[in-house]
């Protein structure tokens, strides 16, 4: 079975780095997998705008919800972020208005990106279950056991808030 630090150091993992003010230091860890971190890319690169209409455009979207997850500040339960399924090891989402972030949490305050896509286009074709399914897939597929997965669907189980 593989270790956080064996996942790391195959880049199986990578982590991500988010800018923080001068005086903070990271609260929580943010890691995504290879293909995430291209699809982050295409997304900054492309700068597209709000398909919802909201005020920020999704790259700030984004980048507004990484900095709260990593500076360690509150996040809103089912708002910004919500375990797909409630089961063992579940799989969790982090939202924006436009954008839906698949993964896991490795340990409590770590979590691992793995899919990305429009909110619109998870809601219009019903994928959660399919996101949810692939994330699995990968974990096993990577040598993830039970203990590279937080157990529990409760926000306290993931973050510290």
């Amino acid at each position: 079975m593989a270790t956080f630090d064996s996942l790391v150091a195959s880049e199986a993992i990578v982590k991500v780095e988010i800018q923080l003010g001068r005086k903070q230091s990271p609260k929580r860890l943010l890691f995504a997998t290879p293909s995430f971190v291209n699809w982050l890319s295409e997304r900054v690169s492309k700068d597209e705008p709000s398909s919802l209409g909201a005020v920020l455009r999704p790259v700030e979207q984004l980048d507004f919800l990484f900095y709260t997850f990593v500076s360690g500040k509150p996040l809103i339960h089912c708002r910004q972020f919500r375990a797909i399924r409630v089961e063992r090891n579940a799989v969790w989402e982090l939202k924006t208005v436009d954008f839906r972030i698949f993964g896991w949490f490795a340990m409590r305050d770590c979590f691992v990106a793995v899919f990305g896509d429009w909110a619109d286009h998870v809601k219009d074709h019903d994928l959660y279950r399919g996101y949810r399914l692939e994330v699995r897939r990968l974990r096993r597929t990577l040598g993830v056991d039970d203990a590279l997965c937080v157990e529990g669907v409760n926000p306290e189980d993931v973050i510290s808030v």
